[in-house]
């Protein structure tokens, strides 16, 4: 990357750090414009795409940033999570997988394929696998806990649900304290 690029994308970075989204988007616009690969421009902008609130205008930029980059996990988790927001659970699955192919750690795609495998398709034994992984991954998250132990209740695997649930007590979940007391 020249000097001038990453200039223009330094400051990119800082008008989005000050939530001016609209400059920043013009400047990740620059950076691509010179390098039309250049990942963090594409995730950023991206971003950007998403947090505007045109879900159509996202995807298809998202598309257009996988094929440019199509070892970065960050993106295709990024796109799932478009899916995953916009009511197309088998899109972000699908998106999410890729993710984690790529990247066996990236816990927002661990944690969205449990979500989706848990609360959408009712397949907990599927779902308590992704929670695992992206428990190991991050053992002090409550919520991760509180999922993982309602996806073992309702797989009738108490033992294991009532461990989940005290951890994610002990990291003061207070739904997993209501299960606690109400089941336990």
């Amino acid at each position: 990357m020249g000097q001038k690029t990453e200039k223009i994308f330094e400051r990119a970075k800082e008008n989005l750090e000050n939530e001016n989204h609209e400059h920043a988007l013009r400047l990740f616009n620059q950076v691509l414009n010179r390098e039309p690969s250049h990942k963090q421009a594409l995730r950023n902008k991206g971003l950007l795409k998403v947090l505007n609130g045109d879900s159509e205008e996202a995807e298809e930029f998202l598309l257009f940033a996988t094929k440019q980059q199509p070892e970065d996990d960050q993106l295709y988790q990024l796109l799932g999570t478009l899916y995953h927001n916009n009511g197309k659970p088998q899109k972000a699955l699908a998106q999410f997988k890729n993710a984690i192919d790529l990247n066996g750690e990236n816990l927002s795609a661990l944690q969205g394929a449990a979500m989706i495998f848990a609360h959408i398709l009712g397949e907990h034994d599927r779902a308590i696998k992704y929670f695992t992984k992206a428990i190991d991954i991050n053992a002090d998250n409550a919520e991760l806990l509180f999922n993982r132990g309602c996806s073992f209740m309702i797989s009738e695997k108490m033992d294991e649900a009532e461990k989940d649930f005290r951890r994610a007590v002990e990291l003061d979940h207070t739904k997993a304290k209501e299960m606690l007391e109400k089941y336990f």
